[in-house]
């Protein structure tokens, strides 16, 4: 497996993997649409991402097929110390779970946060998303906000 940063040419696989990552996060947020929409402005915001120096874009590879994605920005606000990275998306495509894919992607993630001057990351995980939640324990994260939503 190979870990590297995306490039335009994985634009379709990491919209596919996106789809992937929604599909599963509906069922946990009833605000989100039925259908994950993927247009124009979905592949202008990939792009966009992949050229940023402010946003972190890797994706996992096996056998010549992209696996996995995950994707964040650094944050340099005048409210923190020090640079603060926020995993934005993660995802590993259904059929490769379970072989350490999402590890090596987040282990990368941090790598490249440290690069850009950022020893923070923080992400938000949805409270019954019990696989993502073990996996963030495991590698070290913890609970240090909790997100409240009302609808009005």
């Amino acid at each position: 497996m190979k870990i590297r940063s995306a490039k335009i040419d994985d634009c379709d696989a990491i919209t596919s993997l996106y789809k992937q990552l929604y599909d599963t996060e509906k069922a946990f947020d009833d605000n989100l649409i039925n259908e994950y929409i993927i247009d124009d402005k979905q592949l202008k915001s990939i792009r966009k991402k992949i050229n940023s120096r402010k946003e972190i874009l890797l994706v996992a590879e096996m056998d010549q097929k992209i696996v996995g994605v995950i994707d964040g920005y650094i944050i340099d606000s005048i409210h923190y110390k020090e640079k603060v990275s926020f995993l934005e998306h993660l995802c590993v495509d259904k059929k490769y779970r379970k072989k350490r894919i999402a590890t090596e992607l987040i282990q990368e993630f941090s790598n490249k946060s440290k690069e850009k001057g950022a020893p923070y990351i923080k992400l938000y995980a949805f409270e019954k998303n019990s696989n993502a939640i073990k996996l963030y324990n495991k590698l070290g994260f913890v609970e240090s906000t909790i997100l409240y939503n009302k609808k009005i």
